[in-house]
């Protein structure tokens, strides 16, 4: 009898930590970012994202406001594995609303191949 209530108190933790679960949909939920771009950058590689850096540039330039909430996801860096479910591409850029990838742009492509989709996207935003 004494041990029952033990019993009911050990069953509830499991159930209730049992009906937590990471968020690994493509989506941003588990983060929780309203707005940002974010930057995967290799830092082994870096020849390969001239196009990238030339295009962030540009954009900064366009849209100051957008890149408030700005960043770069450094492989093999401690905070790249929170941003790791969103993309597994180097280098890539992509722009989250609400929780989504709403835009992304990945691999080795020039320069117009960045502006044009991220531009089309920060457009829109209010």
């Amino acid at each position: 009898m004494k041990y029952s209530f033990l019993f009911v108190l050990l069953l509830g933790n499991i159930v209730f930590l049992s009906s937590c679960s990471l968020q690994n949909d493509g989506t941003a939920a588990g983060l929780n970012i309203e707005k940002g771009i974010l930057f995967y950058s290799d830092e082994n590689n870096i020849s390969e994202e001239d196009s990238y850096y030339e295009a962030l540039i540009e954009l900064k330039d366009t849209y100051p406001s957008q890149f408030e909430n700005y960043v770069i996801v450094a492989k093999n860096k401690d905070h790249a594995s929170a941003f790791a479910f969103l993309n597994d591409t180097y280098p890539a850029l992509l722009v989250v609303e609400d929780n989504e990838v709403i835009c992304k742009v990945v691999g080795n492509i020039p320069k117009n191949e960045i502006l044009t989709p991220i531009s089309n996207t920060l457009e829109n935003w209010k």
